[in-house]
């Protein structure tokens, strides 16, 4: 199948459908996730309702965070279908599937049609990159950005027509995207990797300055607007807290070992993580030059990016002292691509692997199957782990089926692999999307009554006696709840100020642990009504809210 469909058409259908599968079906279930999705859904709302294109704002206070190239994107779809958590996460989908087929494009150019074909299907399969697709956050516009320009970069290199200025735009707007890691690190690895194949010399082209007028073009204008308008405080807390900060120091206790990103590898692209052992030592092997005998049949130059590509984010990323697990999240096309590559050469019977290796991986596969059920039955409340906190959730018991999937997969794939090798790619394919898609529609949406802000936010509506009102909360805070209540929420850290607040002459509401709210202490001279209790699960506590009407 992959190997023969040669049609760019038909692949882009294909590819097209298999993403929209993974990443479109109820993109707006899930009510959103604190403490990223809430603060982006928000700021994008308030910069539409303010009709304020340049300042970004969260709670109407400077949010120096993110640049706004996603707050736009979330406002024009705001305003095509409505505010809400499908609007907001529309544009991580779109950019979604344009990677997909970028990552194909990229693949295709250097290895041929099964190879970009496959590494779209092992991209868009790969459980990150499908969860980040459905994620109100700026991680994938910078991945698509990135790929764009690395794609336009080597229809540059491999044509020697130095494509500098297309190369800029695509910089430039992951920069709108992310911040300076969207020009530092796609801008090193093309250094890097003109150097090791004695090419850098291709940088001293007049096409070079073309280039960066052009990226000048896409990302100093909204960086000065912004700049002078809130007199430099964006531009300097932005690279000083965001940027260097987060680097040099682990930020809200987001820290990790060293292998820490190499957890995140195995669990982010599985299942297809089965396969990474026999993927990197096929790389380390094509990355020698023509005339080696173990890489003769293959293009090594094309592995040396790759390599570049992929080990710039890893080391960079586990050098950096605050570590999350979106951080990596654009080296994903390239071990895809790599990934791709290894499993069409197997295909061809070209990669004189051991006879006992593929085994062991489609092995892993069917591991990885088992090891989704165990952990599904440990989050749900079926095995009692400690490490929980008492916290489960039995909704998710339903989803541990999809575990058999990959079991099944891998055992099918295994018995294929020996005279069938085609067929096994196309099942370990079908596999991964069977496997992904139901999770991806359902699975986040069924802890929906875990996440408290959208019905404290429902509550508050139903109790509102007065066309004005005010929100407070005390020892606690979710940003998803600015959203959903659509209005400013004070935070307070003192009882005594929450008191005060509760005498006011106009209606307010009061969010609070229900802990706190046991040994609240109760004035005689304020009027205090109970309206609801929910459950929190990020703070693993119930919340109380209350108002003074």
């Amino acid at each position: 199948m992959f190997h023969g469909w040669n049609h760019r058409g038909g692949h882009y259908l294909l590819l097209i459908f298999t993403a929209g599968l993974l990443f479109m079906p109820n993109l707006g279930g899930p009510t959103l996730w604190d403490i990223d999705e809430g603060n982006n859904a928000e700021a994008a709302r308030e910069m539409l309702r303010s009709a304020n294109w340049r300042v970004p704002t969260f709670n109407y206070q400077l949010r120096v965070d993110k640049p706004a190239l996603l707050y736009w994107f979330q406002i024009l779809a705001y305003r095509l279908f409505g505010v809400g958590e499908f609007a907001a996460r529309l544009p991580s989908a779109l950019a979604g599937i344009l990677t997909i087929l970028l990552t194909y494009e990229l693949g295709r150019l250097m290895f041929g049609p099964a190879t970009g074909l496959l590494a779209g299907v092992v991209l868009a399969s790969s459980i990150l990159f499908c969860a980040s697709a459905h994620f109100a956050n700026p991680d994938m516009l910078l991945v698509c950005s990135i790929v764009a320009a690395f794609l336009f970069f080597w229809q540059g290199f491999t044509n020697e027509r130095y494509a500098f200025v297309r190369v800029s735009l695509a910089m430039g707007l992951a920069v709108l995207a992310k911040g300076p890691v969207g020009l530092v690190l796609p801008a090193a690895i093309i250094v890097a990797f003109l150097y090791w194949v004695g090419k850098l010399r291709l940088l001293w082209k007049p096409g070079l300055v073309a280039g960066a007028l052009a990226f000048a073009a896409v990302a100093a204008p909204w960086y000065i607007w912004v700049g002078v308008e809130t007199k430099g405080a964006f531009l300097l807390q932005f690279w000083q807290k965001h940027n260097v900060n987060r680097f040099l120091g682990a930020m809200e206790n987001h820290s990790g070992p060293v292998y820490y990103y190499f957890i995140i590898l195995l669990v982010g692209l599985a299942p297809w993580s089965a396969f990474l052992a026999p993927t990197s030592w096929h790389a380390i092997r094509s990355i020698r030059p023509i005339g080696s005998a173990e890489s003769a049949a293959e293009p090594f130059v094309a592995f040396r990016f790759l390599v570049c590509w992929f080990a710039m984010f890893f080391i960079f990323f586990t050098i950096s002292q605050t570590k999350l697990p979106n951080y990596i999240l654009p080296l994903y096309p390239a071990a895809a691509i790599m990934t791709a590559r290894f499993l069409v050469r197997w295909q061809e019977d070209k990669t004189n692997t051991p006879a006992w290796l593929m085994p062991l991986c489609f092995g892993c596969v069917i591991l990885s199957g088992i090891l989704f059920i165990g952990g599904v039955l440990i989050v749900s409340g079926g095995w009692k782990l400690g490490i929980l906190r008492g916290q489960t959730f039995p909704e998710l018991t339903k989803w541990a089926v999809c575990g058999v999937i990959p079991i099944a997969g891998g055992i099918l794939a295994w018995w294929l692999h020996g005279q069938h090798r085609q067929k096994a790619l196309v099942v370990l394919s079908a596999t991964a999307v069977v496997f992904l898609a139901p999770l991806a529609a359902g699975g986040g949406a069924s802890l929906n009554r875990h996440k408290a802000p959208k019905y404290l936010a429902e509550s508050i509506l139903s109790a509102q006696r007065e066309k004005e009102i005010r929100i407070g909360c005390l020892y606690y805070f979710q940003p998803s709840l600015v959203f959903y209540a659509q209005r400013q929420v004070q935070a307070f850290a003192d009882p005594a100020a929450a008191n005060e607040f509760l005498r006011l002459p106009r209606q307010v509401f009061l969010i609070l642990p229900a802990s706190t709210w046991e040994r609240f202490e109760k004035r005689p001279d304020i009027r205090y009504r109970f309206v609801d209790r929910r459950r929190d699960m990020y703070r693993n506590m119930d919340v109380v809210l209350i108002t003074n009407r």
